[in-house]
């Protein structure tokens, strides 16, 4: 059984809301949604200008647990406008508490545990919010239909390929435009099309998506414009691409067929009962 802070001995209680953001890069975020700031197990929660936790939704009904926090960005601020743009908060660790104001001892158990997945940004102004899904999402049983095309992605948990496999790491040459660079230090670089659909990281932490890739000039286009944001010489990491499919740009590249979450040979439910 969890064990909440909230002691229900007195005639009243001054509850808050804490929450712990952990970025997959350390960054660590404390929200107190308060007026002030409250410490509490030597950590201290800080209220965030244009913070605001809603939604608190549990498992109940066969909903998903789920939690939005609305905020406010800026350059440079607590929540940096640049650090979401390049996907730094994506996937970020969620632990939200609720404590006594006027008892604060423990944070006992958490009200809620979850991952940041999506983000949404508001184009006009400087707001945006953070829609959180429980953590029994990821585990949770999806009914699917049967499909030519694989229905989970690269190095997931289904796909079992290791990415450590199949990285290769170079550094960025030439920045040509806001969607085209070339890339240089590659040990042995890969035939046209090796990345496409794949990702990759800068040493900054920069991820982006990787539309295409041309071996005899090594130029290498993303889907959004995040090259402007690279910087030469700089160190990144790139993963091939899979096109979901049984051929040569999908688990024939990788020899993963015995993992592959599709049905690429069945022809219909008419045909298997035509014989």
């Amino acid at each position: 059984m969890r064990s909440y802070n909230l002691p229900l001995t007195g005639t009243t209680i001054f509850p808050a809301r804490l929450a712990r953001i952990t970025r997959s890069d350390g960054t660590v975020l404390r929200i107190a949604e308060a007026e002030t700031s409250i410490t509490v197990d030597a950590q201290t929660y800080v209220p965030l200008p244009g913070c605001e936790i809603m939604g608190v939704k549990h498992i109940l009904g066969g909903d998903k647990p789920s939690l939005q926090i609305n905020f406010s960005h800026s350059d440079g601020g607590v929540i940096d406008t640049f650090d979401l743009n390049v996907g730094l908060w994506d996937g970020a660790e969620v632990i939200l508490y609720v404590v006594d104001r006027n008892n604060l001892t423990t944070l006992g158990d958490p009200l809620f545990t979850g991952s940041v997945q999506p983000i949404v940004l508001n184009p006009i102004g400087a707001t945006g919010s953070f829609d959180i899904r429980g953590l029994s999402a990821k585990a949770e049983s999806i009914a699917q239909r049967y499909s030519p095309m694989c229905r989970t992605d690269l190095f997931s948990s289904l796909c079992q390929v290791d990415p450590d496999a199949w990285d290769h790491t170079g550094t960025v040459g030439t920045i040509i435009d806001r969607f085209n660079i070339t890339v240089a230090g590659l040990g042995s670089p890969p035939v046209d099309g090796w990345f496409n659909q794949g990702v990759g990281e800068t040493a900054a932490g920069i991820k982006f998506e990787i539309g295409n890739w041309v071996f005899s000039t090594l130029q290498l286009t993303t889907y959004l414009p995040v090259c402007a944001l690279f910087t030469p010489g700089e160190a990144l990491t790139l993963w091939p691409g899979c096109d979901k499919t049984v051929g040569p740009n999908g688990c024939g590249r990788f020899s993963n067929w015995i993992n592959m979450q599709a049905e690429p040979h069945f022809k219909g439910a008419q045909a298997m009962l035509e014989g």
